[in-house]
């Protein structure tokens, strides 16, 4: 067997690993889920007076507007990167199976 055949002990590991951080992924997308929803619970009652609109509430509302778009752009690359790993896994278990 050579090198970049894996054997089956690594495909399992590696299949545990990469489902693990989808399980990973997926409780901290429910967890943003959550306080997204609560964050724009609060928007909209900040709206509904805007006498209430004081400058520090206009810089909270910078400061999780700035947060959740760094959030939402980290998500975006985890999930990239787990679509990178399994697009490059298959591929592999491709080409080890047209050798065989």
């Amino acid at each position: 067997m050579s090198e970049s055949t894996p054997t089956p002990q690594g495909e399992a590991a590696r299949r545990k690993a990469l489902l693990s951080t989808l399980v990973s992924l997926t409780d901290d997308l429910s967890q943003f889920h959550e306080e997204c929803a609560f964050l724009c619970d609060a928007f909209a009652a900040v709206t509904h007076d805007p006498a209430c609109i004081t400058e520090e509430t206009s810089e909270g509302i910078r400061h999780i507007s700035y947060w959740l778009k760094h959030q939402v752009k980290s998500y975006y690359e985890r999930v990239r990167d787990i679509h990178e790993e399994v697009y490059h896994h298959n591929k592999q278990a491709s080409k080890n199976h047209d050798q065989e």
